[in-house]
């Protein structure tokens, strides 16, 4: 199993099974929620089982998905599709050896121009087809 917590501490996780590797998400909202664009893994959301949650947020950012945050430490943690069964974990809450690798860069019609993308890593204008 593999843990997962925010700076503060209050939300920590144990993910059990395997994470999808990372996706870079450079639309405006993850932009807006992380200062940057996001790296985010997966799995099915009964693979989590919560160790802390108690200061644990959810901010409904569209119709269609909301986001996990820390209220203490301001962390983003979470992306959640309302109808999936699955939940997106910001990759950067996790320890070394991840054995992660980056699958994508999605969004990147939303990229901010101070930064370039790794030309080897497949790029898509939208989601990139990604399954959730």
């Amino acid at each position: 199993s593999k843990i997962a917590k925010c700076l503060c501490g209050g939300i920590k996780v144990r993910i059990r099974g395997n994470l999808r590797d990372v996706i870079n998400c450079h639309c405006s909202q993850c932009r807006k929620t992380h200062g940057n664009y996001a790296a985010y893994t997966c799995c099915p959301e009964e693979n989590v089982t919560f160790i802390s949650m108690k200061t644990l947020k959810w901010y409904h950012s569209s119709n269609i998905a909301k986001r996990g945050f820390c209220s203490t430490c301001g962390a983003s943690m979470f992306y959640k599709l309302l109808k999936s069964k699955n939940i997106s974990i910001a990759a950067g809450m996790f320890y070394n050896p991840t054995k992660l690798k980056t699958l994508s860069n999605i969004y990147t019609k939303d990229k901010l121009d101070y930064y370039k993308l790794d030309s080897r890593i497949p790029k898509f204008n939208r989601s990139g087809g990604i399954k959730e």
